[in-house]
């Protein structure tokens, strides 16, 4: 049974301290880098995600390359578990913002639409690679 924030072959985003992390744990540029590469841990945490909201031009960059590599990683062999872990907190309802030092930044541009909240009150969200 697979642990809670932490669902293989889907992008995992869980808000920091309420979910059990991996000790593998990547700033969101080295997981760039990496997943371009095709290089990704099976098992790896991402941080500093909010922090990457200040610089448009990297979420932008961070997006074409989640949308270009994501079949790779849906169609590995063993697909990895990606967790995301966001220092703000997760907006209680779609679109699935995030709240950061009273800034709202969307998760879509980066996760797409088919986010869904796994936990009533949205501290977990999955959506598909």
């Amino acid at each position: 049974m697979p642990t809670d924030g932490q669902l293989r072959g889907v992008y995992n985003i869980v808000e920091h301290g309420t979910y059990d992390t991996f000790p593998t744990q990547l700033p969101i540029e080295a997981f760039e880098e990496l997943l371009a590469e095709g290089d990704v841990p099976n098992q790896v945490t991402v941080v500093n995600l909010g922090e990457a909201f200040t610089d448009q031009e990297f979420i932008n960059s961070l997006a074409k390359t989640m949308a270009d590599h994501g079949n790779a990683l849906a169609t590995a062999e063993t697909q990895p578990i990606i967790q995301f872990v966001v220092q703000g907190e997760i907006h209680r309802g779609e679109p699935f913002d995030l709240f950061i030092d009273g800034e709202i930044h969307s998760l879509r541009p980066l996760f797409g639409r088919q986010m869904q909240a796994l936990t009533d009150d949205h501290s977990w969200l999955k959506a598909p690679f």
